[in-house]
């Protein structure tokens, strides 16, 4: 993906979990630094101040508890989402008064659809 390179100035504490998230997920910290300041600078001003000051004033556990709720919500919106797409996808292949057999097996070839996808 053609872009800019933007730097930051990070403690070492979140150099380190930059690293170790990369690693984790099979990305460049490079990759991880993107998709944080894409989501960051998608949220509205008001949530970004928010964001500031919950690390600000918050205490860690504060932090975490907010970052839970945060993922939380995140996916809540991933799975509807993919309901939403499957739900579309599940019209076409079967009619609506099908038999359960036919149910069942185009049920089982949209998990492997989606797992492939992922993987």
């Amino acid at each position: 993906m053609a872009g800019k390179t933007v730097s930051a100035y990070v403690s070492d504490e979140v150099a380190e979990h930059v690293a170790l998230e990369a690693k984790r997920d099979d990305r460049s910290p490079a990759q991880i630094a993107g998709l944080a300041l894409r989501f960051f600078v998608s949220l509205p001003r008001e949530a970004r101040a928010s964001v500031a000051a919950l690390y600000a004033l918050g205490t860690q556990d504060e932090c975490r508890q907010v970052m839970n709720e945060v993922a939380r919500v995140l996916n809540i919106a991933e799975f509807d989402m993919t309901c939403r797409r499957l739900s579309g996808t599940a019209a076409t292949l079967v009619p609506d008064n099908a038999p359960d057999d036919e149910l069942e097996h185009a049920a089982i070839e949209l998990t492997r659809s989606a797992l492939k996808r992922r993987g």
